[in-house]
This record gives C-alpha cells, sequence and structure tokens, in this order.
C-alpha cells in the first residue's frame, strides 16, 4: 500500500485552477475556508455565488472497512438530506449579526474600542462573568429569519458545565515542562509570536463539549434549557500547516518547503520580503515540498487530535480537510500534493492505531468544484486494501448534519475546527463569516466554551495535558 500511495503523490502537480481566494483581513467577506469548502468564486474581479448548474453533483459517502454493528448509523448518515452549498457559503451577514445580538444581549459581550485580540480581530470583554450569573438564568439565541420563532436557549449551569469540560492537549516533545505549558498559555491568548510559537500551535488539541445551534443551512435547531435529547457533541479546535505565505506562519514555509528562498523574494540579508505587513511575495517558481518531513508531521497532528478525542470518549470522530483550502498552496503550486499528503497521513494513523472509544471516522469533504479534497481523499483511500481497525467514511456532506445525526443516535460525537496558529477562536467571526472557523464560532457555542475571553478554564495551565504522539 506504501509503495502505492508513494507512486500516487509522485505523480505530476496536478495544479488546481486558482478560484482568486483572498486573504481574509483584506477581504473579510470572502470565504477564504481552510477546508477549501468554497462556495463562491471570482470573475472580472468580483465574487459571484456559484449558480446551482455550477456546482457539482452530489458525491456518494464512500465506506473503507468493516462497519460492523454501526451498520445502522452508517445508513442513517447516507440517507442524510444534500448539503445546502449556498446558504452560509460565501458572508453570513445575518448569521453575525444573530451571534453578535447574543453575545452582547444574553451572555454581556462589550466591544473594546480601538482595541484588537491580533491584527483584524475586535476585542472585547464580559460586563460581568457567567459565573457571577445566577444559575437558573435563561440564555436565548434567537433566529432573526428563518424560522423566526426557533429558540436556542441553555441555562447558565448548563453552559458552566460545557465549559469545565474544557481541556487542550498537546505534544510533549513540543511543550515542554512548566515553561511549555506557559508557552502555550500566551497562545491561547492569542499572543503566540510569528515563527516558532505559531508553528508549535499545530500540535495542539483543545476540545469542549459544544451543542451544534443551526446546520449549515442557516436554520436555527429549536432548544428548551437543559434538553438533553440532541446527545453530546464536541467541538476539537485544531490548527493545520499554513502554505499561504503569511509573516505569522513563517516556520511553516521554510520548514516545508525546501526552494522557499526562491519561491519568495527575498531581501539582500535573506530574510522574506513582506508586503503590507502580512504577506509573502511569490515569485512564480513552483514549490518543492520535503515529503517526508511534512508527512511525518501531518501524521503526528493526526495522531494527537485522534488520540485526544479517544481519551475523552468520542465514539464518532468527525474529521474535516485541515488547511486544505487557500493554506494548501495552490498560489506556489504544491496545493494537490498537500492534500494527497493530508489523506496519506490520515490512513496511515489510521492504520496504525487502536483506540479504546472511536468506532467510526466520518470525514466531511464537501464538493464545490471539480477534482475538490472528496477526490484526493478517495483517491488515497481506494488505493489498495485499507486495513485500518477503524472504518472510515468519505462524505460529500455537511459536518454538523452528520454530527447531529450521530450525536442523536446516542454517540458521543466530535467534530474538527480548522483553527489558526493565533490561538484565538473563532479569529475574524465579527467579519461575516469568512473561513470555516468564523462560520463554526456562528453555528455551535464555541464562542462560549472555547473564548480565552469567555471561558476562563482556556487560560488555566491546570486543563493542558500532554501526550507523547
Amino acid at each position: 500500500m506504501l509503495a502505492g500511495l508513494s507512486a500516487l503523490l509522485g505523480l505530476g502537480a496536478d495544479r488546481e485552477a486558482d478560484l482568486g481566494v483572498k486573504a481574509k483581513l483584506s477581504s473579510p467577506g470572502w470565504p477564504g475556508l481552510r477546508t477549501g469548502c468554497h462556495v463562491t468564486k471570482q470573475r472580472s474581479g468580483k465574487s459571484m455565488r456559484f449558480q446551482a448548474a455550477d456546482m457539482p453533483p452530489m458525491c456518494n459517502a464512500v465506506l473503507f472497512g468493516d462497519a460492523g454493528d454501526l451498520a445502522a448509523l452508517v445508513a442513517s448518515l447516507r440517507g442524510l438530506p444534500e448539503m445546502d452549498k449556498h446558504t452560509m457559503g460565501g458572508r453570513c451577514e445575518h448569521q453575525t449579526r444573530d451571534m453578535e445580538h447574543f453575545m452582547t444581549s444574553q451572555v454581556g459581550m462589550r466591544q473594546l474600542s480601538g482595541q484588537c485580540f491580533v491584527q483584524g480581530v475586535k476585542a472585547f470583554e464580559l460586563k460581568t462573568p457567567l459565573a457571577e450569573l445566577p444559575a437558573d438564568r435563561t440564555l436565548s439565541f434567537a433566529c432573526q429569519r428563518r424560522p423566526a420563532d426557533a429558540t436556542f436557549s441553555m441555562s447558565v449551569a448548563e453552559v458552566a458545565e460545557w465549559q469545565a469540560s474544557y481541556q487542550a492537549f498537546y505534544a510533549s516533545d513540543m511543550y515542554v515542562g512548566e515553561e511549555g505549558k506557559a508557552c502555550l498559555r500566551k497562545a491561547l491568548s492569542g499572543q503566540s509570536s510569528c515563527g516558532d510559537e505559531a508553528f508549535r500551535m499545530k500540535f495542539v488539541v483543545r476540545i469542549s463539549k459544544n451543542p451544534v445551534l443551526m446546520r449549515f443551512d442557516g436554520r436555527l435547531i429549536s432548544r428548551e434549557a437543559d434538553d438533553c435529547h440532541a446527545g453530546e457533541v464536541h467541538l476539537v479546535s485544531v490548527c493545520g500547516v499554513d502554505f499561504a505565505g503569511r509573516k505569522h506562519d513563517v516556520a511553516d514555509v521554510t520548514t516545508y518547503i525546501r526552494n522557499w528562498r526562491q519561491v519568495y523574494r527575498t531581501a539582500e540579508e535573506g530574510n522574506l520580503v513582506v508586503r503590507h505587513g502580512r504577506d509573502f511575495v511569490p515569485t512564480g517558481k513552483k514549490g518543492f515540498l520535503d515529503r517526508s518531513l511534512l508527512l511525518r508531521d501531518l501524521k503526528k497532528m493526526a495522531r494527537l487530535r485522534l488520540r485526544a478525542q479517544d481519551a475523552v470518549g468520542v465514539q464518532v470522530a468527525v474529521e474535516v480537510g485541515i488547511g486544505l483550502g487557500v493554506f494548501a498552496g495552490d498560489a506556489v503550486g504544491i496545493g494537490a500534493r498537500v492534500r494527497l499528503l493530508s489523506a496519506q497521513a490520515l490512513r496511515e494513523v489510521l492504520e496504525e492505531e487502536r483506540f479504546e472509544h472511536i468506532r467510526l471516522v466520518v470525514v466531511s469533504l464537501p464538493v464545490f468544484r471539480p477534482n475538490d479534497n472528496f477526490q484526493h481523499f478517495r483517491k488515497v483511500f481506494e488505493n489498495g486494501t485499507y486495513k485500518g481497525a477503524t472504518p472510515v467514511m468519505l462524505m460529500d456532506q455537511d459536518m454538523h448534519a452528520i454530527a447531529i445525526s450521530a450525536a442523536a443516535a446516542g454517540f458521543s460525537v466530535g467534530e474538527l475546527n480548522p483553527a489558526d496558529s493565533h490561538g484565538v477562536f473563532g479569529e475574524y467571526w465579527q467579519n461575516l463569516g469568512p473561513g470555516t472557523e468564523e462560520k463554526l464560532a456562528l453555528t455551535t457555542c464555541g464562542l462560549l466554551t472555547q473564548h480565552h475571553a469567555v471561558n476562563p478554564w482556556v487560560l488555566d495551565a491546570s486543563r493542558y495535558t500532554p501526550m507523547d504522539v
């Protein structure tokens, strides 16, 4: 199998068409999804929504391995309605305003004028910490559109329980001893420095119980406070490798791209030229990856996030294509190989690991264009016989729909959140939902459970657990 995959990865660059994805800071409404889940394309410099005729047909879900006694769950997932790829595919204006209203009127969010957590990310604080509110107070998230009468309600006591479930697991060789924990705490408060500190963030996994407010159709799920019928969903926030060519993640470029000095412009002293305070300047030359090193670290990342989920009792792990959108490196000709290596890393880890709790891995890979992430993962998993003990299902489907369905069937579920190396949960969520991380902040309770300005456990080092991966 390994020989077959190596041959597969040695194919031509197979560079995908550049969809004109713009940087999130310079174009806040652009959906620069880290998973490659784009539903807009650029023509004549303008962002336009895909029409229905432009959208590739939905792929059938593909199962690798034996579902065994999970056959009923697999069948129910196959039977899910086709994903709505339009409503939240671009600018999420209504969802952003609804979340801002909830955070302001119910949670007590107060914007800090002129302050930012990181560049372009508005800073805020709570007027009153949630721990000081009456435990029986009800917080209600209301949707201003469809269905207009829906309300997702939760008690302060429930939110406190979700917050208390927060844990951060990290690779023990990346954050060593108390000094390492202090560095991690700094990063999780949004203060990671560019270079080494940003690089290490991809070896951290943040997990908490985290109810889903809506699928990506934008329809709010009605819920009464203290109602547990929806089951248990955990949000698993992790960073991917970033090949977008930005100053903060410079170590990703210099570590994994062998010829980075030829790929990007450098100054006389040898440093990379930075444009607009953030972006490296491409020369037009194609990048050449250190594939063995990248594969090693991608496997380390996959092993860490799966072991972390297994440690908290997750039974169905919903994966997405971490770092496989604009950050995959299409602009420097490495995107296709990065996608194949990511799929190979997941497959090899699943064939090497035996989990105590995880019984099924579902990879949510919505298809928005020909030769999308779904096809790359399918190519890798179909190369030879999959020998993992844990069955894997690739789906062209809404990650929330998968998680909600599995949780309702009685399984503890984890769903992946493609986070940013800055360490601030939801990052640009007030910029109209440009990427997957921001859309997850708008569609889940993640701002309550994983944002350092809301959940005090995020910066409590006693919640940080080392793992040898």
